[in-house]
């Protein structure tokens, strides 16, 4: 007996089971720590929203990076009610969604370049431009718009006959000539005419069709983009889109100016 109990010692101490688990629950805690060590615990921040990353992405908007991505995010493809569309605007529509009609920015982006490259010419070869934005929160950006390329803007309400009559109507406006206070005030009518709302202003563009003064308007999908010379079709209720619009067409103007007084200085310094 004292045989047997011996043996059954022996074989519990040298046992390969016991032996196996001993290793196995040394090695867990070592594995473990290994992986720890390689995937730290996340620290980044949560992620902007999408419309704001495509804003953000390339720094201020130029006429240089302009993207499809810059004129979504500006909320320029929302047109208008379906009910209130306007049959020449179909080139540039996407499609509609729950009623309203969706612009296809392709299209907007390739006149919106159309746009800076007259603005810019324009404004390399002397001309003057004239921003009108007479809607309810246009009136800023329409005035840093022609103050960024020295230009003219009507930001209140559009006088009728401003171009069919300029002498009558902006002759009460204008101060008197100091030395000939009886003379009637000079008046010189504008190169080109960028209009942010042109719903509210058919006089004006009545005016310049009179007069030959070529009109850049943005073009919602309840407006002929016919009665004018360079539409842009683009949701003109947003005035973060409009503002991308008017900075933009702005600062190509200013890039022509710029390019003309660098000429004109290179003249100068020749004679």
């Amino acid at each position: 007996m004292a045989s047997r109990s011996l043996l059954r010692r022996i074989a519990q101490q040298h046992s390969p089971v016991a032996a196996c688990t001993r290793v196995f629950s040394t090695a867990r805690p070592l594995r473990q720590e290994a992986a720890s060590d390689l995937v730290p615990p996340s620290t980044s921040e949560v992620k902007k929203p999408i419309w704001r990353s495509l804003a953000e992405s390339a720094g201020p908007v130029t006429p240089y990076n302009l993207s499809i991505g810059r004129l979504l995010a500006a909320g320029l493809h929302l047109g208008h009610s379906t009910a209130l569309w306007e049959p020449a605007t179909l080139p540039f529509i996407f499609g509609t969604r729950q009623g309203i009609s969706i612009i296809n920015l392709e299209h907007t982006l390739v006149y919106l370049r159309r746009a800076c490259n007259v603005a810019r010419e324009v404004a390399y070869r002397g001309g003057s431009i004239l921003f009108v934005g007479t809607r309810p929160g246009f009136q800023d950006l329409t005035i840093d718009a022609a103050r960024r390329c020295e230009g003219y803007h009507v930001s209140s309400k559009w006088i009728p006959g401003t171009l069919t009559n300029a002498q009558q109507v902006l002759g009460r406006h204008a101060p008197p000539d100091p030395e000939n206070p009886g003379r009637i005030p000079k008046t010189f009518k504008p190169d080109l005419i960028v209009l942010l709302n042109p719903l509210e202003n058919r006089i004006a563009i009545s005016e310049a069709q009179l007069n030959m003064i070529p009109v850049i308007a943005i073009t919602d999908t309840d407006y002929d983009p016919r009665l004018v010379t360079y539409p842009i079709p683009a949701n003109d209720d947003s005035i973060r889109g409009v503002e991308l619009i008017a900075k933009v067409i702005s600062t190509a103007a200013n890039d022509g100016v710029l390019r003309r007084k660098q000429l004109l200085d290179k003249r100068s310094r020749q004679h």
